[in-house]
């Protein structure tokens, strides 16, 4: 028997149950294959930035539930250099931008939500995801891909029209596609403590997501998922020089002991795993019918959480164009703009998380570590006590700040190409285009947000299966085209006049993933639709 779907995703983290929700919203049909038995148990990623949540309020999640899972700015909003938790702290930084202020930027600002409390949020009834089956193989037909996949019973097939691999950084389905990646595979191993602890009375006034531990005895990193209930402790880790089978409870409790300012603070060890820092992109994106997304396409460096978010609008993406090839309004070689668009932005992305990665080593050089300096506990505290040492340290952590403010790469990645029509004006390149964000309705980018009333967004506006026509109240809309189906949506004039570029006499063409494929006089709309999309 061989079952038939429109879309086989296989894995079902945030990117692929993304993609089966994107799927369901377009009527495409999906199935998704996960070799884990449930929705990941620990935690994983925790950062959500204000595009994925955009993202996921097109695709029609409830967003309530998820919202309220997310840890508050308020104990989730400042990252610390400490001795040890609970000691001094030397540095704090904030940790991007989570406050009302944001709101005129992004109707659903960052928060902290980790991954393991993610998913079955993103996991409804609607969805047919199949936990406890591995994907085996898959070969090309006529109709798509043909897949095999190992369930419960044994081997079953998969008739697909496409395949998405979304099976993380050890892709069966990249390998069986024969794509290699770009990059560094490993720059450094790491142990992940996973620990039951209610460490508030600890830290006291100094709740943050991040607690860097200097101390040179610890060295490891605090990741708060919850400051009342759940912890991560992050160390690095030398394969070589200790197996996995070395980090038993009794040497985890004891890694984490040394890393706390009081010991005698009880908490539990949930689990251990381990896991390979890594600065690689996929050298295609596409093999035929099968296409990569999310960890399968790129690697990066966690130091600016920009692997789950780059992976949700890799499917943002893709999901809409295959969507509009498959109802016919699409030529099927516009799916290879997937490639052309999101590569470049996983480059850019792994770039700037590995800068921030290797800034890191600022503060152990501040402190005169490899410098005739040997990294010891009495070393530190006498480079606290030298006020110019003690300067240098901090002002090696004020550089850090970056690293955690990263509003570009959020919201600030444009596109070209054949669905977008440049209009010859000049790119407002930032300053620092990683860290600053600034509005336009310039082709490419992303459509600005503006309230349209206390809880609707332009973004809003935007119909996620075909191209979205605005227009400025008053102003006369263009006549229907069969031959692109799009739909019009008039924004009253007090907020068209706030939207940066516009005035009355322009129009937008949309696209389906809320990006400006058009800016220019309503008059060359039905040109400008035949062009992207006939």
């Amino acid at each position: 028997m061989v079952t038939a779907c429109d879309v086989l995703i296989v894995g079902a983290g945030p990117t692929g149950l993304t993609a089966a929700n994107l799927c369901a919203r377009l009527g495409l049909s999906a199935v998704v294959v996960e070799r884990r038995e449930s929705t990941v148990r620990a935690p994983a990623a925790h950062v959500v930035n204000a595009r994925t949540f955009e993202i996921w309020r097109q695709t029609g999640l409830d967003l309530g539930p998820i919202l309220d899972a997310t840890l508050d700015p308020s104990e989730a909003g400042t990252v610390h250099w400490v001795t040890k938790l609970g000691g001094e702290v030397i540095g704090s930084l904030p940790y991007e931008r989570q406050g009302p202020e944001m709101l005129d930027i992004s109707p659903t600002p960052l928060r902290n939500l980790s991954q393991h409390r993610l998913e079955p949020l993103l996991l409804g009834d609607h969805l047919d995801a199949r936990y406890g089956h591995s994907f085996a193989s898959a070969v090309d037909t006529a109709a798509g891909v043909l897949a095999t996949v190992t369930g419960p019973d044994g081997d079953y097939l998969i008739s697909a029209r496409y395949l998405l691999g979304a099976d993380g950084a050890a892709s069966s389905v990249r390998r069986i596609a024969g794509i290699e990646m770009v990059g560094a595979r490993t720059l450094q191993s790491n142990v992940m403590i996973h620990i039951a602890a209610d460490f508030r009375a600890l830290v006291g006034d100094h709740l943050g997501v991040l607690s860097w531990v200097v101390d040179p005895a610890a060295g490891g990193t605090f990741i708060s998922h919850g400051a009342d209930r759940e912890w991560v402790y992050n160390l690095p880790w030398d394969p070589e020089g200790h197996p996995f089978e070395w980090f038993d409870d009794e040497r985890c409790r004891e890694l984490v002991c040394a890393g706390l300012a009081d010991p005698s603070v009880e908490f539990d060890v949930l689990g251990v795993s381990t896991w390979h820092m890594s600065a690689q992109v996929a050298e295609r994106y596409r093999a035929g019918n099968t296409f990569l997304v999310g960890d399968a396409a790129h690697r990066f460096p966690p130091t600016g959480g920009l692997g789950l978010n780059t992976g949700v609008a890799d499917v943002h993406n893709l999901i809409w164009k295959i969507a509009g090839v498959e109802a016919g309004w699409l030529h099927a070689a516009t799916l290879d703009t997937y490639e052309a668009e999101r590569r470049p932005v996983a480059v850019f992305n792994s770039e700037q998380s590995l800068h921030n990665a290797l800034r890191l080593v600022e503060i152990p050089a501040a402190f005169g570590y490899g410098n005739g300096v040997e990294p010891t506990t009495d070393a530190m505290y006498a480079a606290l006590a030298d006020p110019s040492t003690r300067a240098s340290v901090e002002a090696a952590i004020a550089n850090q700040a970056i690293h955690f403010d990263l509003l570009g790469l959020q919201l600030g990645h444009s596109y070209e190409g054949s669905l977008v029509i440049a209009d010859g004006t000049p790119a407002e390149t930032p300053a620092e285009p990683a860290r600053d964000y600034w509005p336009s309705t310039r082709p490419g980018g992303r459509l600005p947000h503006c309230w349209l009333d206390a809880s609707s967004s332009t973004l809003d506006l935007v119909d996620p299966g075909v191209p979205t026509v605005l227009v400025c109240a008053g102003a006369e809309a263009p006549a229907p085209r069969a031959a692109a189906p799009y739909v019009v949506e008039t924004v009253p004039v007090d907020v068209w006049t706030q939207i940066p570029g516009l005035v009355p006499e322009r129009c937008l063409v949309v696209r389906p993933d809320q990006h400006v494929a058009y800016r220019g006089n309503l008059s060359g709309v039905a040109s400008a639709l035949t062009r992207l999309f006939g």
